[in-house]
């Protein structure tokens, strides 16, 4: 077993974050802009989860979770928001926290960030144990990974649908770069990149793959003339009569004498006693 495996499970813990209402004007949200959806609830439910801060050591806050709701929160008027404050954690640590978050409120393309990051200290099974997510659903969503950056932020959008990406997701060479190509084709003309073209390059991609096993199959036995079975046979029969081949080309090509009507005789004769 190799050494280097990364361990089944963190080998440290992730501290108690700080609870507390922290002033709007300390933040800066990175996002453009809150959605009406999200402002309406945060108008009629409040906020029923905190964001999640990160303390740096020079006193400001980074945003780890909900910029979205800080941008509607502002929106709103508010001056607070609840916040989870933590400090001085690891990469892993800090995906772990935040995959914790989007494992209430799912989010596919921040879930797979989050595993990635997990995965360089994690096996998929420690992510699932640290996460209570089912390993299946973390290996689905390793395998947006092999998607590009702007293709990732497509998915859950009018552009792209989560089960299309998946499936996209599990192409390789010239047709994931073909799938890659007509989805950010898709984006540009504002339409939908649907099943159905997904189903194109995946056809393209079977016929590709039958064509190169056809190629890579050896090739069909040749068969063998009809004078090669013919001679074959008559070296079999000649075996079994006890006559030689050679004796037998003679009298077929005339090199011996035409057997007379006597001998013909003698030899019928003998055959039939």
């Amino acid at each position: 077993m190799p050494t280097d495996a990364p361990p089944p499970l963190l080998n440290v813990t992730v501290p108690t974050p700080f609870s507390t209402a922290v002033p709007l004007d300390d933040l800066t949200e990175d996002t453009h802009g809150a959605s009406n959806h999200l402002k309406g609830a945060l108008r009629c439910t409040g906020q029923l989860q905190p964001i999640v801060l990160e303390s740096l050591p020079s006193g400001e806050y980074r945003i780890r979770d909900g910029n979205r709701r800080v941008a509607a929160a502002r929106s709103l008027g508010w001056t607070h928001v609840q916040a989870d404050v933590y400090a001085g954690l690891t990469e892993a640590q800090w995906a772990l926290v935040v995959a914790g978050v989007h494992n209430r409120s799912a989010n596919p393309v921040e879930e797979a960030r989050l595993y990635g990051t997990l995965t360089q200290t994690l096996t998929e099974a420690g992510i699932a144990a640290n996460t209570g997510v089912p390993v299946q659903v973390i290996r689905a969503r390793l395998s947006l990974l092999s998607l590009p950056g702007d293709v990732l932020d497509l998915i859950g959008t009018r552009t792209l649908s989560l089960s299309v990406a998946e499936r996209a997701a599990k192409l390789r060479g010239v047709h994931a770069e073909r799938a890659v190509r007509e989805i950010r084709e898709a984006e540009q003309a504002g339409k939908p990149f649907t099943a159905a073209q997904l189903k194109v390059v995946t056809v393209a991609r079977a016929s590709s793959l039958g064509a190169r096993l056809m190629a890579a199959a050896p090739p069909p036995p040749t068969l063998l003339p009809p004078e090669t079975i013919l001679a074959e046979e008559v070296r079999a029969l000649c075996e079994r009569r006890g006559v030689s081949v050679q004796a037998l080309t003679q009298v077929l090509t005339g090199s011996v004498p035409p057997v007379t009507p006597v001998q013909a005789a003698h030899v019928h004769r003998t055959v039939v006693h």
